[in-house]
């Protein structure tokens, strides 16, 4: 289950989620597939309880101030991270 937990970022926008329930062990899994979304995803390792994940965007100035563009990506963004752990799941 992923979770939007809020954006930050000076250089562009970095869309935060956290995943509580992925074992570490699929940790480089998940990374395998973040490689190949069409923005800049990867895990934070810097964070050991929980798989943290950072969607970077670099929005137009027109963009980061339009909402539907941010929700628009962190809905399809958890929908491929989601059918992304279905397939992780269905190989382990």
């Amino acid at each position: 289950m992923l979770e939007y937990l809020g954006s930050y970022g000076e250089e562009g926008c970095d869309l935060c989620f956290v995943d509580p329930i992925s074992p570490h062990e699929w940790k480089g899994k998940i990374k395998d597939k973040l490689s190949n979304y069409k923005e800049n995803a990867f895990i934070d390792d810097k964070r050991k309880l929980n798989l943290f994940i950072v969607l970077r965007l670099d929005p137009s100035e027109e963009e980061y101030d339009d909402i539907s563009y941010i929700t628009g990506h962190i809905n399809e963004f958890m929908n491929f991270y989601q059918k992304s752990i279905k397939e992780i799941k269905e190989l382990d």
